[in-house]
């Protein structure tokens, strides 16, 4: 009708008072089309307590909702998070028999997903006869969102779909990823790879995090290589295309890899640079003991006239714990707020503490922990116990345990590091102390684990690992 065309002119145009003055002059003769429209406009233009004020306007008139009512009402019920809301409309949808339409049940689905209400959706999703790609993706997409909860059924969703897009690879990937299954990441890469599936930015952006985690260096100049073939970057031959996050991921990727000359031809290449780009370097070059050239790109920083922040800092004192340079890290940490006004955090403590602990100056860590501006922090006392444990000071060690143990005493790193500094100093009665305390307070070390890239893949091992199917030749 002329009023619902009208109504949704101005919903569209953002004039919703407009539109109720419509509503409004219309001599009462009301019907579900005029309600969808004004409902549809207060919802899509942030307006969604309106909305559903106008639902509830509608219901009391008796006007019975239609399958085009639904999806809106289900969007405005998300934008407010109201789930009791959400399920009085779908017992009303299941009442008039409009839970299996496509267009309800599917915008069911997809509010229950965003409340994080999986096993409804899951309910929803398994009952509706017709699923189209779009739905099988934000179901992947929901499991996601729960972490560890949501993998093995995200995975088992995503093995169900007959067709897979690349937003449904990209989405299961985004999983292993998010929840740390990096291993896993990589090999559905490949699978993606195999089925014919063309990566995107997306895609490059997901797994590019899995490399730099796993240091796995042939998958990372593999993916930049089909980045470059494919032109999914311009690779510094355009000033006019901006790509500077993307090539950001690639150059991050290179240095947690421990390639430092790939990460710095990536950098020169960049026709523009952000602090990022820069902090990626120095983190890097301070991570693998480059101290002098972290350093030095800290000062081409400066003379681009580009402002540190707290992450440039955390680089360079890092690079000077790494390369023992402790008058320059003591200089940082004094200038760091009053020359660049950066104000120094628990992170900046604990890298001047351990700077001080690799070079031996215990008792100079020991006071700068005791005397920082900073509420004292487990993290920092690990690191004095660090400190003290490769350079054998019991004493010192049992003051930093005590602190350790009033402020953490679940963390089994804290049992694990005193107990190795009373086996280096021959203290073999603390240490039976401390591993029957470990007992009896339950605290059980998580095993350490190593991982090796070879041409096939990654391969991961835990101590005393048997079940690699080379195990036997391994060992």
């Amino acid at each position: 009708s002329s009023t619902t065309s009208l109504i949704n002119m101005y919903s569209k145009c953002h004039q919703m008072n407009d539109a109720v003055l419509v509503f409004k002059n219309q001599l009462h003769d009301y019907n579900v089309f005029a309600y969808n429209a004004l409902i549809y406009g207060f919802i899509a233009n942030g307006f969604a307590e309106n909305g559903l004020e106008f639902y509830g306007e509608m219901r009391l008139m008796s006007i019975v909702p239609d399958r085009f009512t639904f999806p809106c009402l289900m969007k405005g019920c998300c934008d407010v998070m109201d789930v009791l809301e959400v399920r009085k409309i779908h017992g009303l949808a299941f009442k008039l028999g409009l839970e299996l339409d496509v267009f309800v049940g599917s915008a069911l689905v997809k509010c229950y997903l965003k409340l994080l209400l999986i096993e409804d959706a899951h309910v929803v999703f398994e009952e509706l006869p017709v699923r189209d790609v779009v739905l099988w993706n934000a179901m992947v997409n929901g499991f996601a969102q729960l972490g560890l909860k949501g993998v093995g059924d995200a995975v088992m969703i995503f093995e169900m779909m007959k067709d897979k897009d690349i937003f449904s690879w990209n989405s299961i990937l985004s999983v292993h990823e998010q929840c740390g299954d990096y291993d896993g990441t990589l090999r559905l890469f490949e699978s993606m790879l195999d089925a014919g599936l063309r990566p995107d930015l997306v895609t490059v952006t997901t797994v590019l995090p899995a490399c730099s985690k796993l240091a796995a260096l042939m998958h990372g100049r593999e993916i930049h290589g089909y980045m470059i073939i494919n032109g999914l970057s311009n690779n510094g031959n355009c000033k006019n295309i901006d790509d500077t996050l993307l090539m950001n991921a690639v150059m991050d990727m290179y240095a947690k890899c421990g390639s430092m000359r790939d990460a710095l031809m990536v950098f020169d290449k960049m026709s523009n640079k952000d602090l990022a780009s820069w902090n990626i370097m120095i983190v890097g070059y301070g991570l693998h003991g480059y101290g002098k050239k972290a350093l030095n790109m800290f000062s081409k920083l400066c003379e681009a006239n580009i402002k540190p922040d707290d992450v440039t800092f955390v680089g360079l004192l890092s690079a000077c714990s790494h390369a023992g340079f402790v008058s320059q890290g003591r200089e940082f940490m004094l200038q760091m707020e009053s020359k660049y006004g950066v104000v120094p955090t628990i992170e900046h403590y604990t890298c001047v503490i351990d700077m001080f602990g690799r070079a031996g100056q215990l008792e100079e860590a020991y006071e700068f922990a005791v005397t920082m501006s900073v509420e004292s922090n487990p993290v920092v006392w690990r690191a004095l116990l660090s400190a003290c444990h490769l350079h054998g000071n019991a004493n010192l060690a049992d003051v930093a345990t005590q602190r350790l143990f009033e402020l953490e005493p679940e963390h089994c790193g804290n049992y694990v590091l005193m107990s190795n500094v009373y086996v280096v100093a021959g203290r073999y009665k603390e240490v039976l102390d401390v591993r029957k305390t470990m007992r009896e307070q339950n605290v059980k070390k998580t095993p350490g684990c190593s991982w090796i890239e070879l041409k096939d893949g990654v391969h991961a091992f835990i101590t005393c690992d048997r079940f690699h199917p080379e195990a036997k030749s391994i060992y």
